[in-house]
């Protein structure tokens, strides 16, 4: 009798659960760059918490980091009442996939189970762009403001994963410990929200 060892287990599981996503982004009209005539503008409309098509997306292997210049413009400058005005929106990041305890089921994305990405919301008092880490690990979040941009200013982006000390880092700020042994990835887009959807189209440049 052929006996399935939980390492090989553990690879079926990624290989359906990378399956399912890639079926999912395939579904979601996900746009390739070359595609567009204005490709590194990434556009959210009025009422949506994402770009329709998804773009800046895509499965990647065993990442030790990703990043992006990214400028936010005037579009970007957004009033959701106080109750929200902390909430973080999103920008770059990637989300993890293969563990043998996440059920891909229960409608939880794998990056809200293991993943790191890069907040950012409007700061009035200062007139200038919050940014952030925002990062899952085993389903509990860690967020934190990490640095500052101006409006119109392209700004480098960074997130670090090091599997030997299993930390994450994201631009430069304190590392954040993970416990997983993944190595399958995808990465996620720009996001609006929080629980909020944009109050107006908002737009920002991102260059890979």
């Amino acid at each position: 009798m052929l006996r399935i060892t939980s390492s090989v287990r553990i690879f079926l599981f990624s290989a359906k659960t990378l399956l399912f996503l890639g079926l999912g982004l395939s579904m979601s009209a996900c746009v390739p760059d070359f595609l567009l005539s204005d490709p590194d503008w990434v556009v959210i409309e009025a009422g949506e918490h994402e770009p329709n098509p998804k773009r800046k997306v895509g499965i990647v292997i065993s990442p030790k980091e990703i990043s992006a210049t990214v400028t936010f413009d005037s579009s970007c400058i957004y009033d959701v009442g106080a109750v929200d005005a902390d909430d973080w929106n999103k920008v770059i990041g990637l989300g993890f996939v293969g563990s043998k305890d996440q059920d891909i089921t229960t409608g939880v994305p794998p990056h809200q189970v293991d993943g790191a990405r890069v907040g950012w919301r409007w700061n009035p008092q200062r007139g200038r762009i919050d940014l952030g880490a925002y990062i899952y690990v085993e389903g509990v979040r860690t967020d934190f403001k990490v640095a500052e941009a101006a409006l119109n200013t392209p700004t480098k982006l960074t997130i670090k994963i090091d599997y030997d000390r299993k930390v994450y880092q994201v631009l430069g700020g304190k590392t954040v410990p993970f416990t997983h042994n993944k190595s399958f990835a995808y990465n996620t887009g720009l996001y609006f929200g929080g629980n909020q959807v944009a109050p107006h189209r908002i737009r920002v440049k991102i260059v890979d």
